[in-house]
């Protein structure tokens, strides 16, 4: 019998290992989309004005710009550059809903910071009056953002023992990629994309 001692930082290293390793078999089983919204704020009563859902086999699923419910903050617009005039006579939260749905559905879904968008989309459907929804029941989320915090880390902590999160245009940078069309949803997706791929992937390809 072989018994092995090690104490909480060797687990932690070993959590972060099988988290890198869980995360590049996901990528390889070729099963996922990558999600991303723009938002009218951070804090509720934030919705989503703009979302993008691209497979890197089927090319664009979704890349709408959404009416919303109220009107987008100045301090948001500064960000993203969506006005209330662009959104006037977009498609509403109601419309979408059901393609983003059969977009995630039975799927891998990666998002750059996987809890505050599909917080957001469950902000989104209380605000616009739509039936309560597990965005976790028919999808299996996976979050680039912690994924790459571990990648990168290089055994940097933060206060909270945590590997430092990076910005996706940072993460981008430090992976030698262009950055495009940053802070769009579908600009997002496409650069989450060629992140996933430089780093889990066949970075012979090209993003779709």
């Amino acid at each position: 019998m072989v018994v092995l001692y090690y104490n909480a930082r060797d687990k932690l290293i070993l959590n972060e290992v099988s988290l890198m390793i869980t995360f590049k078999t996901m990528v390889a089983n070729n099963n996922w989309v990558v999600l991303d919204t723009e938002t009218t704020g951070l804090r509720r009563p934030a919705e989503i004005c703009q979302i993008a859902i691209v497979s890197p086999t089927d090319g664009v699923l979704l890349d709408t710009l959404i009416k919303t419910a109220r009107p987008i903050p100045a301090d948001a617009t500064r960000i993203h550059k969506i006005t209330n005039t662009m959104v006037k006579d977009a498609p509403t939260w109601a419309d979408v809903r059901p393609k983003i749905l059969e977009a995630i559905a039975g799927k891998d879904v990666i998002v750059y910071n996987a809890a505050y968008d599909r917080k957001l989309l469950t902000w989104t459907d209380e605000l616009c009056g739509q039936e309560k929804f597990d965005y976790k029941a028919n999808a299996t989320w996976w979050c680039a953002m912690e994924a790459y915090a571990e990648h990168y880390s290089g055994g940097r902590r933060s206060a909270y023992g945590n590997p430092r999160w990076h910005r996706l245009t940072d993460a981008v940078l430090q992976q030698k990629l262009p950055i495009s069309n940053a802070h769009s949803a579908l600009g997002d997706v496409m650069m989450t994309i060629a992140l996933i791929q430089q780093v889990w992937g066949d970075n012979t390809k090209k993003p779709v």
